[in-house]
């Protein structure tokens, strides 16, 4: 299954960066999905610093060792956090705005690839911040997800991932977690938009962590709620349990 770089006339949200990055304080993006109310994505929300940062964020960057790889990395701001520690940082991005913005900032390692593209391995931690699963796309796209990333780990190796649990908020609409059409309540499709430039549709997943669990133990791999935050937001380890005991 290939990855995908987008081309940079489909790039708002690198765009949107770099102009906050050069001045624009009050640069933002509005963000449509198929089946929830989003709001806008405010420049400033992609510069952080740690002291900025949530409480589950602190937490999984507290949970960083090792060689790292920073998947969908944005801005760098959790690898600029980890490289100040003086962890090796590589940091992936499929946003040819996003990596200019890290090279800018001073992210050592930096590259324009997709995490299905990419076949490096041995890192000690894979680190996916801001609902970072979702790149997965759907269900389906999880499971081939999830076995490509755990053949980039090294022993003893560590998946830092966080997610969403809806079912509650669709269990209260509708009563089911499923459509008519067997589509997951967590399965979504976004459009970013920023001063008419429109992206793509690309689909996204939000996934509960019982869900989660079920499908890493098919796998015959360990996967731990470390934390949950506001809104049923949570931060999970999957790790290969001979391995990492």
């Amino acid at each position: 299954m290939p990855g995908c770089i987008l081309a940079k006339e489909k790039d708002p949200l690198g765009i949107m960066l770099n102009d906050y990055f050069c001045g624009d304080s009050e640069a933002f993006l509005n963000v449509w999905s198929s089946t929830l109310e989003m709001s806008s994505m405010q420049g400033s929300t992609m510069f952080r610093s740690f002291e900025e940062m949530n409480e589950l964020e602190k937490y999984a960057l507290e949970g960083c060792r090792g060689r790292v790889l920073d998947v969908g990395a944005g801005s760098g701001c959790h690898s600029l956090v980890l490289q100040s520690r003086g962890l090796d940082v590589e940091a992936i991005d499929i946003s040819p705005g996003c990596v200019e913005i890290m090279r800018k900032r001073s992210v050592k390692k930096t590259f324009l690839r997709h995490i299905l593209d990419h076949g490096d391995c041995c890192y000690d931690t894979i680190l996916m911040l801001m609902n970072g699963i979702g790149i997965s796309g759907s269900l389906d796209g999880l499971n081939v997800f999830i076995q490509h990333l755990m053949s980039l780990l090294a022993p003893k190796g560590q998946l830092l991932v966080d997610s969403t649990d809806l079912t509650e908020r669709f269990l209260q609409k509708a009563g089911e977690v499923y459509n008519k059409n067997g589509e997951y309540c967590g399965e979504t499709d976004f459009v970013m938009i920023y001063k008419g430039l429109r992206s793509d549709p690309f689909s996204w997943l939000y996934v509960d962590f019982e869900l989660l669990h079920t499908l890493c133990s098919f796998h015959g791999l360990k996967c731990d709620k470390l934390i949950e935050g506001e809104e049923k937001h949570y931060l999970a380890r999957i790790y290969h349990p001979v391995e990492c005991g």
